[in-house]
């Protein structure tokens, strides 16, 4: 299992999806009968968030993870003063995606639901969602609050042409860099060298940057071996390759710029020796090794920004955008993006979708951009999030990545743990060395295309 699929899967600290390997699969197989139930469609009359004064109702949320939980609750607080005698109840239960699949398959559950888009388009599509296209139509609120989202999170939660939720908050991925290791080897920091750092200046900086003392590595430049979603899948994206083509019907991984990609990053650990080596994981994992001073780069994500400003003291980090490949000079990222949906079978429809139109409003996203949670959908909250004073001093860096930033891969029939699959059979097969690139690429794609063909 890769480090990505690994995350979701364990309790580990700083983990934002824990439970996410259970989530479609569980779906998919335990509750067949759902596929042929599409979503209800609200009536056209359905009133509007501001049209009419609603009823006390008690909503129910729930989610995958705490970090939100208590900007969520002042949301609700703030949303309870506007509609008195209801009540918002925040709750992130273990095992949410089992917990969750139970309560739907039960007619039950909670009023609203976070949702995650590697899991979103199977859901949707096997009708487990409310269809809130009506619903967006009939209120202005809610028209203006998508308007003023990242338009890209915006298209990905138009499945099928039809919202069945809506982006909420979104990561992108980022170089973290000891910037005192680099400045100590008179090295320009990757913010400093901007459109100029490439796959090239980083090779050389991380072979300037790694440190041994006889057999023995105290530091490695560079973390190059990361899974999917911080790792190859950003370099692969950069060389304008990817893992599924346009239409998500077929894996082209193993395609000439994504085997480019993949052996750049395998060099860097078995021919130049720069990157962490399997032994050295095992001992301590990626994070750990560069919060204690023992690796100089590492690609990872933007939510690891507010554990590193309130826990990291040995020396001062910073980041930059991910390098660019030297070949198309493009960068590559990837974006979990987090939405919301509603209970398509919820008994106070109209106070949920006031609850969601409140929770995209800008005085809501600007909770959660202060609280650094994740970045705000809302453009104008955002500014909030990136800013530089909540650290580091690049801080803009991981706005500035969005440019490049494209969602994790989705198949609306195969669920994500299905999909990872393959990946996790032969991606560290690869990257370990036991197999070469284009036998593993072979492979992983042939084994993900079987799955979207037995699909249909």
């Amino acid at each position: 299992m890769d480090g990505h699929a690994k995350r979701w899967a364990d309790a580990q600290p700083f983990t934002r999806r824990r439970g996410v390997s259970l989530a479609a699969g569980t779906v998919l197989t335990s509750l067949p009968w759902l596929a042929a139930c599409g979503g209800e469609a609200p009536s056209p009359a359905s009133p509007s968030s501001g049209a009419r004064t609603l009823a006390p109702a008690s909503l129910d949320v729930w989610l995958w993870w705490k970090d939100p939980v208590e900007s969520l609750q002042k949301m609700g607080e703030s949303f309870v003063t506007k509609h008195p005698g209801s009540a918002v109840n925040v709750d992130s239960p273990s095992g949410y995606w089992d917990k969750l699949t139970a309560a739907l398959a039960g007619n039950a559950g909670p009023d609203l639901f976070f949702m995650n888009n590697v899991n979103y388009w199977a859901w949707a599509g096997r009708g487990l969602l409310l269809d809130l296209d009506r619903l967006i139509a009939g209120d202005a609120a809610m028209r203006q609050n998508v308007e003023a989202s990242w338009k890209d999170a915006v298209t990905f939660y138009k499945f099928k042409g039809k919202n069945f939720g809506l982006p909420y908050m979104y990561t992108t991925v980022v170089l973290y860099y000891n910037e005192e290791l680099l400045r100590a080897a008179n090295l320009k920091t990757p913010a400093e060298a901007g459109d100029a750092f490439d796959w090239t200046m980083a090779r050389d900086h991380a072979q300037k940057l790694t440190r041994r003392e006889g057999s023995e590595v105290k530091m490695w430049g560079l973390m190059s071996t990361e899974g999917i979603e911080t790792g190859w899948l950003n370099w692969v994206r950069a060389n304008e390759g990817d893992f599924l083509d346009k239409d998500a019907k077929k894996s082209i991984v193993d395609q000439p710029a994504s085997a480019e990609a993949w052996q750049h990053l395998v060099d860097l650990r078995l021919k130049d020796r720069v990157s962490p080596d399997v032994e050295a994981l095992k001992a301590m994992n990626a994070r750990d090794q560069f919060t204690n001073g023992k690796l100089a780069m590492w690609p990872s994500g933007s939510w690891q920004m507010k554990t590193l400003n309130s826990q990291l003291s040995g020396f001062r980090y910073n980041i930059a955008q991910l390098p660019a490949s030297p070949r198309t000079k493009k960068r590559g990222g990837t974006t979990n993006i987090v939405g919301v949906v509603i209970n398509k079978d919820g008994k106070a429809r109209d106070q949920s979708w006031a609850l969601l139109t409140h929770f995209l409003s800008k005085e809501s996203q600007d909770i959660i951009a202060r609280a650094d949670v994740l970045a705000p959908v809302r453009n104008d909250s955002a500014e909030l999030y990136y800013d530089p004073k909540l650290g580091p001093a690049n801080r803009k860096a991981a706005l500035a990545m969005q440019r490049w930033t494209t969602p994790l891969p989705a198949h609306e029939k195969v669920s994500w743990t299905e999909m990872l699959r393959p990946v996790n059979e032969w991606q560290p097969k690869i990257l370990e060395g036991s197999t070469s690139v284009k036998e593993g690429l072979t492979q992983m794609a042939a084994q993900v295309n079987a799955l979207f063909a037995q699909a249909g």
